[in-house]
């Protein structure tokens, strides 16, 4: 349930809890999407099946090492490891990834063809500038990568430099 709806200039904010972070997380519903719909994406986002989480999961431990090599590059890889709650393997259960990133805020954008869209942005502890973004749409992820605040329905690069979903 989203609460504490307050209007703004490009969108309305409120608050609601991801089950599946247990967190407290703000969501913005811009222009031209309702609290009905929004509604229906924060339900779509508390109720991912299992097959997307572990897309997600997938998907973050790619961007997680792809990040750890630049790291790497300026010889920060040890630090940042450090501070990660998990350690970090080729095979590390994919779930324990999710221990790393903190959910902070749904965007829910009007739908432009009658499917549930969200996106989602995280705070994560290997991309501490621009943070991670998933971009969900008709129940499969279809971005996963740097924040780039990108709609559902935007044409989402199928670079895998940038975009670690694997169904791009």
């Amino acid at each position: 349930m989203i609460i504490n709806i307050q209007p703004g200039k490009f969108w309305d904010e409120g608050k609601a809890v991801s089950t599946l972070f247990r967190r407290d997380i703000s969501v913005y519903i811009y222009s031209g999407a309702d609290k009905e719909y929004a509604e229906k994406c924060l339900r779509d986002f508390n109720s991912m099946p299992d097959e997307l989480i572990s897309d997600i999961c997938r998907a973050a431990i790619k961007f997680c090492f792809s990040s750890m090599n630049r790291w790497a590059e300026i010889d920060k890889r040890e630090d940042v490891e450090k501070a990660l709650p998990v350690v970090l393997s080729p095979d590390m259960p994919e779930r324990d990834i999710l221990k790393c990133i903190k959910p902070l805020t749904l965007s829910v954008r009007e739908s432009e063809d009658g499917q549930v869209g969200w996106q989602v942005e995280f705070d994560c502890g290997w991309e501490t500038e621009k943070g991670m973004e998933i971009v969900v749409l008709g129940g499969k992820l279809i971005y996963l990568g740097p924040f780039a605040d990108h709609s559902p329905w935007d044409e989402i690069p199928a670079n895998p430099d940038i975009n670690f979903a694997d169904n791009q």
